[in-house]
């Protein structure tokens, strides 16, 4: 959930805010041709968030548009998902380790957000700099 007008406040009329909600695959194939019903389940999801504001969710806030992007975000359920639970180590790639040196990352290995793809990026450079260290220390 993010709110862009809140950045940028064109996105909205002037006195409004606009809302932009990410809904992951499974819920998307849950309620595949049932748009209305998604809307209320993301209503109801969203008031549970926010309860000081359950009723302007659940009666005001109008439904602009669903835009069904496939693969938009990096697996977060599979066997080597990100996930919330925090994200891989950046010296591997399913499961398999990479060569000495070779780092990855990007929000598929972390969270995926931005700030998992920053803190995945933190994670690779600093494994980096320790490696390059390690190989100055051994004289190579």
């Amino acid at each position: 959930v993010c709110f862009p007008s809140v950045v940028n406040p064109s996105y909205a009329p002037r006195g409004m805010h606009l809302c932009s909600v990410t809904i992951l695959n499974d819920a998307m194939n849950r309620y595949e041709g049932r748009d209305d019903e998604l809307d209320y389940a993301v209503r109801s999801e969203l008031s549970s968030w926010f309860p000081e504001h359950s009723a302007d969710i659940a009666s005001s806030w109008e439904f602009k548009g669903m835009y069904r992007l496939k693969g938009a975000q990096p697996s977060q359920l599979s066997r080597w998902g990100a996930s919330v639970h925090g994200g891989r180590e950046c010296d591997a790639f399913r499961g398999r380790k990479l060569p000495r040196g070779l780092f990855v990352c990007g929000d598929h290995v972390s969270t995926a957000t931005l700030n998992g793809a920053m803190e995945s990026g933190v994670t690779a450079g600093k494994a980096s700099a320790a490696a390059a260290a390690a190989m100055v220390s051994m004289g190579r």
